[in-house]
């Protein structure tokens, strides 16, 4: 299996080195910026490198990465459509929904497999953690808190990185760090009904779009989620409460399991143990779509889904950049 990575910076050298992780594949990666490829290909054992995408032979790939801007997301990802080659896209899908419908016909041929890249979804802990919601553990969920503060500086190899300069590439706390949490409501409960949100340029003064967001999501049912984010925390954390009518669940980073409070004990009981790092996660990530192109599986985020987290998205950013009220996603 030979696997083509496009754009090697931060997020494309962990998706290439949990690529190279897996028996029988090879990579090979294209890269803009010089200093980045000669540094990748000192590093990792790699079959080819290009400077341009557009120099790489399509045909000698079996699949291709995309880890780009992602305002190039969609018009990349409809040239390797094209071309047959199946796509695993980082998220977010784009930055706007110009041209996804045009992706959505090239798509729905279904000669390719599209993946996109929301990492929860391959994660063992979040994918319990859906499963409990789903069985009813918690009862009906009425409540999701969320919070995740790291310092960007220690957390980033490549800080500052050049595409969270402007929102146009990506940049940004909501676009570029809470829509992972959205996507995976988004596949817990479906779609929000209305998005408030607020974001700030507090403590990272040396890039360019916010640092800090909260985001207010309403769904069917009544269910409210509440996100916060803090880019420049140096203590890092993370911790997730989802509450129903009978029981939470929580989950708290640093630990590699969940914890359901059991109401009759008024104890915490223990979910199962998992014990994963982010890495570990990349390449449970790159194993789903190397058997996505087999046949072995389907996407665990289509196009579709990434196109609902897009939506909401972008109903963030036009309430942060308004008074912070309440916009409609147009769910129904």
């Amino acid at each position: 299996m030979h696997i083509l990575i496009i754009g090697v910076g931060s997020i494309g050298e962990r998706h290439l080195r949990n690529f190279l992780r897996i028996s029988g594949v090879s990579c090979s990666v294209a890269e803009v910026n010089p200093g980045t490829l000669k540094k990748i290909t000192s590093q990792y054992s790699v079959k080819h490198a290009y400077a341009d995408y557009r120099e790489a032979d399509l045909n000698a790939f079996d699949g291709v990465v995309i880890c780009i801007p992602a305002n190039l997301h969609i018009p990349v990802t409809m040239e390797m459509v094209k071309a047959g080659k199946h796509v695993l896209l980082e998220k977010p899908l784009a930055m706007s929904m110009e041209s996804v419908d045009e992706l959505k016909k090239l798509n729905a041929t279904g000669k390719t497999v599209l993946c996109v890249g929301y990492n929860y979804r391959s994660d063992p802990l979040f994918r319990e953690l859906r499963d409990r919601v789903l069985a009813g553990d918690a009862g009906s969920i009425c409540l999701v808190n969320y919070y995740v503060g790291q310092y960007w500086p220690q957390m980033r190899k490549d800080y500052p990185p050049q595409y969270a300069q402007s929102r146009d590439t990506g940049g940004g706390a909501i676009p570029d760090h809470l829509i992972h949490m959205i996507n995976f409501l988004e596949w817990c409960f479906g779609p929000p009904l209305e998005v408030s949100a607020c974001q700030w340029r507090l403590g990272l003064t040396d890039v360019a779009t916010e640092d800090t967001a909260n985001v207010v999501l309403k769904f069917k049912g009544g269910m409210v989620a509440f996100l916060g984010i803090c880019l420049f925390q140096r203590d890092n954390r993370m911790s997730l409460q989802i509450i129903g009518e009978t029981s939470t669940i929580q989950f708290n980073g640093g630990k590699n399991h969940l914890e359901i409070f059991n109401t009759a004990a008024s104890i915490w009981m223990k979910g199962t143990n998992h014990a994963v790092d982010r890495d570990t996660v990349f390449m449970y990530q790159a194993q789903h779509f190397i058997d996505c192109i087999r046949g072995k599986d389907n996407p665990r985020c289509t196009l579709e889904e990434a196109e609902q987290t897009l939506k909401t998205m972008l109903a963030a950013l036009q309430s942060s950049d308004s008074d912070s009220r309440f916009i409609m996603t147009g769910v129904k």
